[in-house]
């Protein structure tokens, strides 16, 4: 009798198991949480930028996920990843799927934020260190059919290029470039397979199969969705008391649907923590699980 319970307890635990992966499988690195979370590995962030500025002798330093600049005045910024390499430079590399986002402003303030987070330090202007500022978008918002571009500052005059620390990177994931390396490296981000094989960014694809394959990686995986959906059902609520129960229930909405949580879940979810109807639930998500 002990041995049926030992086994029914086990094999509970494996349908547990085996569910929960089968849910982390669904996502791929064109989700941020899920893209913060494989490139807190420092050696797999360093793969990526070497690839990303045609780099291959990049070291970095350090890395920091989810990296939160609070700005105690104005609007505080949270960062994909903020690394540091060998060499003092500063990159923050950002998976951004919003279409309709004005994304040369946010690289201008995310810059912005970077560098005043230097010069509280107290460092002059000329040790302040160059920053590069990687931007992943869903679509080529430049227009130009091109998988990457880089930009520079010229002088309209003679059209001499001039620096001055910043080094801006916009790839995307609608077309392809000259480099293969990028275009292998931005095709795997839209898929994420646990199970493909490259030479190219085998540190990627092991940190991908540790998280979606190992049971070590779920439980982590889990760990974290479990915080971010109570994050955000707390955002939605203090939204919704502070500007509206609509934009409170906005919020939760996107929030939820950004996590990878299914439809239906969320629609319950509205449900139980704005007392609405069921009716008022589906109007609700309509509106805002498909918004842009």
């Amino acid at each position: 009798m002990q041995n049926q319970k030992t086994e029914a307890v086990l094999n509970s635990r494996m349908v547990e198991y085996e569910e929960r992966r089968e849910k982390i499988q669904r996502f791929h690195m064109t989700s941020d949480v899920f893209f913060s979370i494989v490139m807190e590995d420092q050696e797999t962030s360093q793969e990526v930028i070497q690839i990303l500025l045609s780099n291959p002798n990049l070291i970095v330093k350090t890395v920091k996920a989810q990296y939160s600049i609070r700005n105690l005045e104005n609007h505080s910024v949270i960062l994909d990843i903020l690394a540091e390499d060998a060499e003092g430079r500063m990159i923050n590399i950002e998976m951004q799927m919003g279409e309709n986002e004005d994304h040369q402003k946010r690289v201008r303030y995310h810059c912005a934020s970077i560098d005043m987070s230097y010069l509280e330090k107290g460092i002059e202007y000329e040790n302040m260190p160059d920053v590069y500022l990687i931007f992943i978008t869903k679509k080529d918002f430049f227009g130009g059919k091109n998988g990457i571009y880089h930009v520079d500052r010229v002088l309209r005059e003679n059209g001499a290029v001039v620096e001055n620390g910043v080094h801006e990177v916009y790839a995307n994931l609608t077309y392809q470039c000259d480099d293969e390396k990028i275009n292998e490296l931005l095709a795997y981000f839209k898929k994420s397979d646990s199970n493909y094989e490259t030479d190219l960014f085998p540190s990627v694809v092991r940190r991908v199969r540790f998280l979606k394959e190992k049971e070590e990686g779920v439980e982590i995986m889990c760990e974290i969705l479990e915080e971010e959906r109570q994050e955000g059902i707390k955002i939605g609520l203090e939204q919704g008391i502070e500007q509206g129960i609509e934009q409170g229930i906005k919020a939760l909405i996107e929030t939820c649907r950004e996590l990878g949580i299914s439809e239906l879940t969320t629609l319950d979810r509205i449900k139980e923590k704005f007392s609405l109807s069921e009716k008022e639930a589906d109007t609700y998500m309509e509106t805002y699980w498909n918004h842009n």
